[in-house]
């Protein structure tokens, strides 16, 4: 079913771009884990002497991605090819992608194998990762319904699955409303028929220029990408200012568990010693020159009352946009903390913009 969604969006979309009235093709090559779909370009792993090695293989990866809006259809196609060998063995293949119809201005349908978050919620946007967890989207893939009227936006979704049938009946509703120049508040029910049901609720602030301050309560927290393991009941805050004359953004992420209890199943169960999954980020980006930007980002994830160490990460990174439009370069060095330090990789990429009207 995600394919032949998949096939269908890309057919819309290369139809509808030619009539579009922005249509973008940007290119990012190399190896990178957050902007390329594969691995860092190179990762050097603590071994058991003590030693610090590597596979002796480059990984490099390649994503293109085509951006159109219109009046009426807007859309997105992603091709991934990530290679965990320089040769291509080992590799993987990723073409995901929506399009959505707005017959009128009050309501909107849409379709596809992965909607990124363009159905999710304002306040569950979270500063320091530049992203919103999936437990804050109203829907993340199949056939969506929005209507919106009056600064609030409600949305009905019936994913893959549900559509085929092929495991449990996954329907997702949701609510975003806006009072610009005040504040934002949302709401999302996932999996409602299900027993991994999950739901959120979320506020933020929108009276302050420059600053983002976001706040959320989730129950059923289980994008580990944002919290090292599931909890139960979750709360989560971000924070951001940019300060616009010097070039300068400081940004901060939490989430945590209030308890250490945690679904499976349907069922409710407790971490060893009660352990409360925790999760903190930070990041500051210092724009250096008109051309470069220097990041710092590090963050920690830890088990509260575990024995288990926590994982840590710093990542000290530069961005250099080169001149006569030919795209930026980003390097940086990945440093993992665990059990002292256990990982250092060096990711590296090339974004370039292809073809922009």
């Amino acid at each position: 079913m995600k394919r032949i969604i998949s096939t269908a969006a890309a057919a819309a979309v290369l139809c509808a771009a030619v009539s579009a009235q922005t249509f973008t093709v940007k290119n990012t090559f190399g190896g990178d884990a957050d902007s390329t779909g594969g691995d860092d370009f190179v990762t050097y792993e603590k071994a058991d002497d003590g030693n610090y090695l590597t596979s002796g293989n480059v990984r490099v990866s390649d994503r293109i991605q085509a951006d159109y809006s219109s009046e009426k259809l807007d859309g997105r196609i992603r091709f991934e090819y990530a290679a965990s060998k320089l040769n291509g063995k080992e590799s993987s293949v990723r073409l995901r992608g929506f399009l959505r119809f707005t017959p009128i201005e009050y309501i909107q349908f849409g379709a596809g194998n992965e909607f990124f978050t363009k159905y999710a919620v304002s306040a569950g946007y979270l500063a320091a990762a530049d992203d919103t967890p999936k437990y804050a989207r109203m829907a993340q893939n199949g056939f969506a319904f929005t209507a919106k009227f009056a600064g609030l936006k409600l949305v009905a979704n019936a994913d893959g699955n549900a559509v085929t049938g092929t495991e449990s009946l996954g329907l997702n509703f949701g609510a975003d409303y806006t009072l610009d120049g005040v504040f934002t508040a949302g709401a999302t029910f996932q999996n409602v028929t299900s027993d991994s049901f999950g739901a959120g609720i979320f506020a933020g602030l929108k009276a302050v220029d420059n600053l983002t301050l976001n706040a959320g309560f989730i129950y059923n927290a289980t994008d580990t990408g944002f919290i090292p393991a599931a909890a139960k009941l979750a709360v989560s805050a971000t924070a951001g200012y940019e300060f616009e004359e010097i070039g300068l953004g400081l940004f901060a992420d939490i989430t945590s568990g209030l308890s250490g209890e945690y679904i499976d199943a349907g069922e409710t169960k407790t971490y060893d010693n009660s352990a409360v999954p925790f999760f903190t980020k930070a990041r500051v980006e210092f724009a250096a020159t008109d051309s470069l930007t220097l990041g710092l980002t590090g963050s920690a994830g830890v088990k509260l009352g575990s024995s288990e160490a926590a994982d840590i990460s710093i990542y000290p990174n530069a961005a250099y946009t080169l001149p006569g439009n030919f795209g930026t370069l980003k390097a940086g060095i990945r440093i993992g903390l665990s059990d002292g330090l256990d990982t250092i990789a060096v990711p590296l990429s090339w974004e370039l913009k292809v073809f922009e009207r």
